[in-house]
């Protein structure tokens, strides 16, 4: 993978963060985007002090769903890289404090921020990439999805509008690694399970989740780290995985094989 740069939308935190350090250690150029400009600059100092040459790392801070935002940074990149090899679209978000839920309770509002957090980002992401991934006919997209958008789920899982962006996200990958295979593109996606990540503190610190852990991820320690998913990610990206486009990689503990 030396030489070749890759884009990490939500790239500043959790498993975002830990594929940007893999990458680097790959050799890799790497441009990370997150929303909060703090936490960019953070991340930006945190994987400079991991790079390898100067300028091997760049921070931007932007809105995944805001497209224009996303336009501006793309456009500045490729004024600097020409062309671009890898997308990880990470970007996504927990709709409960908006109102997602079961779907008899899930409310519109909640239903459209998650939608636009975790369905249209991906869409902006994925659309400037196979531009300029079309025209040099090559490139890899890895989407980050989740176990929930591949199993039902009760109780403790239950965010419907959730599951539906996750579900949303793969059939998206799926349709457009078949279009798109004639141009010598590959798009896959990783679906982790439960991880220890931000994103994921209020589940992680709940001790009836901890124990229903032991059971739906029965792989011990029965929950998964960002690292685990980067490594899933690297290998995906890298023409390791060259004959291999359109899946749904399960990183998740053996939830999906019960």
């Amino acid at each position: 993978m030396d030489t070749k740069n890759a884009i990490i939308v939500g790239g500043t935190s959790g498993i975002g963060l830990a594929v940007a350090k893999n990458f680097l250690a790959k050799g890799l150029q790497v441009a990370v985007i997150g929303r909060d400009e703090l936490k960019a600059q953070e991340a930006e100092a945190e994987l400079t002090a991991l790079a390898s040459s100067p300028g091997q790392v760049q921070s931007f801070s932007g809105d995944a769903s805001d497209r224009p935002a996303m336009e501006a940074i793309y456009q500045t990149l490729m004024e600097k890289w020409k062309t671009l090899d890898i997308l990880v679209h990470v970007a996504g978000i927990s709709g409960r404090k908006w109102g997602d839920g079961p779907l008899d309770e899930c409310t519109e509002e909640g239903w459209n921020v998650v939608m636009n957090n975790n369905l249209t980002s991906v869409f902006h992401s994925n659309q400037l990439a196979l531009r300029i991934m079309k025209r040099q006919r090559s490139g890899s997209i890895v989407n980050i999805s989740s176990i929930l958008g591949m199993v039902g789920a009760q109780d403790h899982f239950v965010t419907h509008a959730y599951a539906a962006s996750r579900g949303a996200v793969i059939s998206m990958s799926r349709s457009a690694a078949v279009y798109f295979a004639k141009d010598g593109i590959r798009i896959n996606t990783v679906c982790p399970g439960l991880l220890d990540t931000p994103m994921s503190q209020r589940a992680i610190n709940n001790e009836e989740i901890r124990e229903a852990l032991t059971y739906l991820q029965p792989l011990s320690p029965h929950i998964g780290y960002p690292q685990d998913v980067a490594s899933a990610v690297a290998f995906l990206a890298s023409d390791e995985a060259k004959f291999i486009t359109g899946i749904a990689l399960p990183v998740d503990g053996g939830w999906l094989a019960q």
